[in-house]
């Protein structure tokens, strides 16, 4: 899953930093009550993280702090015991002080996020905050709401946990949920929101071609009732048109094969025999009915295997392959390649 990058928000700020009051910028207390509180916070933690704190460090807003960490922390690795603690003191006081240094500079800045953030759509003045707290409240918020919560209108950003999680991490104060912690956690989100995002669409979906599933469903159950047909327990079903008696692939192998792909109707959709031109590829990189096919056939076999949508496309559109398309294959085992 493509991660969200504030380096390339780098190309449309400009302009200096307008100096602000430092008033009612502090940052909100972490207050993780809920899972979307707990969403919301690791969202600011990742904002900051993913280039904005490398970018306000080249933009000289504030003093990089890492840098200073790292050094220190080659030192230490190499330290004795009695060395070591005193290096932890010293750096922890050169941290101290750097983040006073910056805390001014990023009151200015983050005054400016943070309206820009609560303004939502209103046009600011303010440069480098304001124009990043806008393009967060504008383009970055939306985007991620629309993935994440697009199941449940109900749902929204808590932009106070959102502050409260870039804002700390921006300040290199301690955080409620680590930098590593937050980034794994929005992702697992996203990836859960994504795949129930795909279920509801499948399900619309599937109403518009009820009559084409019921078609298939017969049809494999009829089939099913051959006494030369194998029924395995995902749905997948084949006859033995040929026996092998060679090697039997694995899921790491490449495997050469002759095959041809058609439809319920008869429609010919793909097929390398018709091409007179054997095709190689590796025994996981295609649908799972071939897959799970492959890892049963010896070389040398011949098979007609029937493979429910479920495990050939699912709900895509392939063109000749609609959704919910159950396929036919004729296929052939020549190899496995070396």
């Amino acid at each position: 899953m493509k991660k969200i990058n504030l380096l390339a928000l780098s190309a449309i700020i400009v302009g200096s930093m307008m100096l602000v009051s430092c008033g009612g910028n502090s940052t909100p207390k972490a207050s993780l009550k809920t899972d979307v509180d707990s969403l919301s916070y690791a969202y600011g933690v990742t904002l900051a993280e993913q280039g904005l704190t490398q970018y306000l460090e080249q933009l000289g807003v504030v003093e990089s702090t890492s840098n200073l960490e790292y050094e220190y922390q080659m030192k230490i690795s190499a330290a004795d015991s009695t060395e070591r603690t005193a290096l932890e003191k010293e750096m922890k006081s050169k941290v101290d002080s750097l983040n006073k240094v910056n805390a001014p500079k990023l009151n200015e800045f983050l005054k400016g996020v943070k309206e820009a953030i609560s303004a939502g759509n209103e046009n600011t003045s303010y440069i480098q905050g304001l124009t990043i707290g806008n393009q967060i409240a504008e383009q970055m918020l939306p985007q991620f709401s629309s993935m994440i919560f697009a199941a449940d209108t109900t749902k929204k950003v808590n932009t106070d946990q959102l502050i409260a999680g870039l804002f700390g991490t921006l300040r290199n104060q301690d955080l409620a949920i680590s930098k590593t912690e937050a980034s794994d956690f929005v992702q697992n989100k996203m990836e859960k929101a994504q795949e129930e995002s795909q279920r509801i669409k499948e399900g619309d979906l599937k109403s518009d071609f009820e009559a084409e599933i019921a078609a298939a469903e017969k049809f494999l159950a009829e089939n099913a009732e051959r006494a030369d047909m194998v029924v395995l327990p995902s749905g997948l079903q084949y006859e033995i048109v040929k026996v092998g008696t060679g090697a039997i692939p694995t899921d790491n192998d490449q495997v050469k094969v002759h095959y041809h792909g058609t439809l319920l109707d008869g429609t010919v959709f793909d097929s390398s025999i018709d091409r007179n031109e054997p095709a190689v590829f590796g025994v996981n990189q295609v649908i799972p009915g071939w897959t799970e096919a492959l890892k049963l056939m010896p070389v040398g076999s011949k098979w007609k295997v029937f493979v429910p949508y479920n495990l050939a496309y699912g709900a895509e559109d392939r063109g000749a392959i609609k959704p919910f398309s159950t396929l036919i294959f004729d296929v052939e085992l020549l190899s496995i390649e070396k």
